[in-house]
């Protein structure tokens, strides 16, 4: 025969404090953005390695990257829209100021087994170029769904 010595159920239900109910209003971030924050983000900070590591074989060379960061402030990048196919990605950038003007940058992303690469980055000075960035896009990838931005 065991004994069970203890509270009874009211005096133990006395004694345990019921835990604090936690609920996360965090999103998880869609990893076509993600993939563009983090290589905007290695360029910024001069991590440009990083950059081309996150990006398609030979597409940029650290010169360019070097240059685009000295122009540009990156840290001032948001995401406008992004959109997500079965095999290409379009993540289009708030307007920040440049050496000539005010551009948002287009960054077209391609599927490389179970993650994302850029595959190019787009300057697009003005909206005829954002529509015309964008129409491009659909055509390739006309079912597409946007995964970040209003509609």
């Amino acid at each position: 025969m065991v004994l069970f010595i203890g509270c009874t159920e009211t005096e133990d239900e006395k004694q345990q404090t019921p835990a604090p109910t936690v609920q996360s209003t965090a999103t998880t971030e869609h990893e076509i953005v993600a993939t563009v924050r983090e290589f905007v983000k290695a360029i910024d900070d001069g991590e440009y390695d990083h950059a081309i590591g996150l990006s398609t074989p030979n597409e940029f060379k650290r010169e360019g990257l070097v240059e685009v960061n000295g122009a540009f402030d990156l840290a001032k990048t948001e995401i406008a829209e992004a959109f997500a196919g079965y095999e290409n990605a379009a993540v289009l950038a708030n307007p920040i100021p440049g050496p000539s003007g005010t551009v948002q940058f287009g960054y077209s992303l391609t599927r490389n087994g179970d993650h994302w690469l850029i595959r190019d980055v787009d300057m697009l000075p003005n909206n005829d170029a954002v529509e015309k960035w964008l129409a491009g896009f659909k055509g390739v990838e006309p079912n597409a769904k946007r995964v970040a931005g209003e509609d």
